[in-house]
């Protein structure tokens, strides 16, 4: 539809996308032009991320912005008797201009696709009727302002004396892809009757879609008999995208029988050649046991399954238990136990099958005894396994002041090498490719003491540094893991600080910790490694739940931001089996940013998507495409990047990690 979730032409229906769907598009109908970016999470929530620039000409600069987060969350799926339930808000959180919320059903018949609803606000400003909320409670009833420059916020939704009923239909016609669509929605337009002298179109229209590809959708539709509108929209599904590991899904070749004698030499020298790192190997009577050193780009059932080879190769005749004791970085998870029996069947006989392997796999207890960190320089066919390339992008639709800002940079470090054997270390350098933010404070008030606001000075450096830190890590059970780490963290701060996290093997919760001293980095220095003297103390509680059936995790942290503000922040986080990422977050606290029409915004928020490149052929095994949609230069609400966040190295120890790539097991 015109701001981007799925409907017709200018209402919303109940239909979602398939989970993975990313979309992109431009819209246009007098006197907006709307471009959106959104994201399926869930089967059954949808968020989008949407700017609408007031513009007569498009040729001529906009007018003013309208940025807003808007959210769609599914209640009942559609079968052959109840049709699909959804509820929408749309500008949950950003400007009022456009804020309204909704409840849609969709029912298809044939090749009809009927949709009815009712609306909130800018949605339902034609008030057919009184609004039903207010019978069972007041506050729902109280008199709502279409516009203003403070922005929508919850208690804002639902609200409103009356409210308005919107209805469609689209005929899907024997030419594939083409379809025709007819609604009438509940807009009227008011805001727009009282600023602009507008004249507002009839709330009927007609229009056509038509779907060239599977990743295109136009549409053009006659908004009463006055308006033209336009749509162009362009979407893909994470789920094809590539897996991160392809290239190196090519095991060793197993023997079919069993030498007599086991060769702990030989199996260390085997997998190191294929750029696996095993250490403390041990092989006595029938069983053997070795720490496993996990790469960050490939789940761990996928190196167990290439590690297995090398030490059934080697092992001698005698051997049936392997036990795999996972580490990185210094921390060690749940020891894993398999029959060997279970993974020569399955690979040299094509008897068995990763559920078989299951069955007689055990997750054991922790191993106290102190991990050998070996050197993250290991030279492979591969190249250097832990060698990290990033082509950072990141671009907002969330401005009230600028059109879409963007910048484009290229990260590239490594980790290593080690000091006295128990310290890792890191770094990574930053090439500022492109960006337009060199006029982003003309207008905006100047901070004293920037935050984030003075993110042009650093992006108008060519190269910088942007981390470079040493930490110490240690597991003190299976269960309990800690960090400190100190040097420069990332490209806008350094200091020093450390972390804890409890995360019980088979537990959906995990909980932690986190504090830091942050130094401000000086853009005018070289490599912007001066400091500008403001430092501050910022730290959070953290909590995680991971949501069954929808492989979705919920984050919520409270705390101290850079600021010295006080909020909270809640995040869900999708993490794909090809690798790709995605992440969409919110944080409010008690400060607020101005901007230059004289509003407030508490709250900031956006979506972060990390797309792998090592399934393609010549790209480095850790490399990424990574793109960020949220405010640029808010200096309220932000957070510390750190290097190494502690849930994130530890995910491959997890249960429900096993159980989710347990099938890489087998290639």
């Amino acid at each position: 539809m015109l701001y981007g979730q799925i409907g017709l032409n200018v209402i919303p229906s109940a239909r979602m996308d398939k989970t993975g769907t990313i979309k992109i598009g431009v819209s246009t109908l007098d006197p907006y032009i709307h471009s959106f970016a959104g994201i399926q999470l869930t089967d059954h929530l949808h968020i989008n991320i949407r700017q609408s620039a007031e513009i007569s000409n498009i040729n001529k600069d906009a007018k003013h912005l309208y940025p807003g987060v808007d959210i769609k969350l599914r209640l009942l799926k559609e079968n052959h008797i109840q049709p699909e339930l959804s509820i929408g808000l749309q500008s949950a959180i950003g400007h009022k201009r456009m804020a309204g919320e909704y409840i849609a059903i969709s029912k298809q018949h044939n090749n009809f696709d009927f949709t009815a609803g009712l609306g909130w606000g800018r949605l339902g400003s034609a008030e057919h009727f009184n609004n039903p909320l207010k019978s069972i409670l007041k506050h729902f009833g109280k008199n709502r302002s279409l516009d203003g420059e403070m922005p929508n916020e919850p208690a804002n939704w639902f609200t409103g004396e009356k409210i308005g009923i919107f209805a469609g239909v689209e005929y899907f016609t024997p030419i594939k892809g083409l379809s025709i669509k007819l609604d009438y929605g509940a807009d009227r337009y008011k805001a727009e009757k009282t600023a602009l002298n507008y004249n507002a179109p009839d709330p009927w229209s007609a229009g056509i879609t038509y779907q060239p590809t599977n990743w295109s959708n136009l549409s053009i539709a006659m908004q009463g008999t006055d308006k033209l509108m336009g749509r162009l929209s362009l979407k893909n599904s994470l789920n094809k995208w590539r897996d991160q590991s392809a290239q190196n899904k090519k095991p060793i070749h197993m023997r079919p029988y069993r030498i007599k004698a086991s060769s702990p030499v030989n199996i260390k020298l085997s997998a190191e050649r294929e750029g696996l790192e095993i250490h403390d190997i041990q092989t006595n009577q029938l069983k053997a046991q070795a720490q496993l050193t996990l790469r960050p780009n490939s789940s761990t059932p996928e190196q167990i399954g290439l590690m297995l080879p090398h030490i059934a190769n080697y092992s001698g005749s005698e051997i049936e238990e392997i036990t795999f004791l996972p580490s990185i970085m210094g921390l060690q998870g749940t020891s894993i136990s398999l029959m060997r029996r279970d993974f020569e069947q399955a690979i040299t006989h094509h008897q068995g099958s990763p559920e078989e392997i299951w069955q007689h796999t055990e997750f054991g207890t922790f191993n106290k005894k102190i991990l050998k960190r070996p050197s993250r320089l290991i030279k492979t066919q591969h190249g250097i396994i832990d060698a990290n390339i990033a082509l950072d992008n990141e671009f907002s639709l969330a401005e009230e002041d600028s059109a879409t800002l963007y910048r484009t940079s290229l990260i590239a470090g490594l980790r290593g090498p080690k000091f006295f054997g128990l310290l890792d270390s890191g770094y990574a350098f930053r090439l500022n490719i492109k960006d337009n933010l060199h006029n982003i404070n003309n207008i905006r008030p100047t901070a004293l003491l920037p935050i984030r606001s003075n993110v042009d000075r650093f992006a108008k450096r060519t190269l910088a540094l942007d981390t470079l830190y040493t930490t110490f890590t240690h597991s003190i059970n299976e269960d309990l893991h800690i960090a400190i780490t100190g040097g420069y963290l990332e490209e806008m701060y350094g200091g020093y600080g450390g972390e804890i996290l409890y995360r019980p093997f088979r537990s959906r919760f995990a909980i932690g910790a986190e504090s830091w001293l942050a130094f401000k980095r000086d853009p005018s220095t070289a490599l912007n490694l001066g400091f500008n003297g403001d430092h501050l103390l910022t730290g959070h509680i953290n909590g995680w739940y991971n949501i069954p059936k929808h492989d979705l995790t919920l984050q919520a942290r409270f705390g101290r931001y850079l600021a010295e503000d006080i909020g909270g922040t809640l995040s869900l986080n999708k993490q794909f089996k090809n690798g790709a990422n995605l992440k969409s977050f919110v944080t409010i606290t008690d400060n607020a940013d101005f901007d230059l029409f004289g509003g407030t915004t508490h709250a900031y928020h956006g979506m972060q998507l990390s797309l792998p490149l090592g399934g393609f052929k010549y790209m480095p095994n850790n490399t990424h495409i990574n793109i960020k949609t949220s405010p640029f230069g808010r200096d309220t609400a932000q957070s510390l990047n750190t290097p190494l966040p502690l849930y994130e190295l530890t995910q491959g120890f997890s249960y429900e990690h096993m159980v989710k790539y347990w099938d890489n097991i087998i290639f």
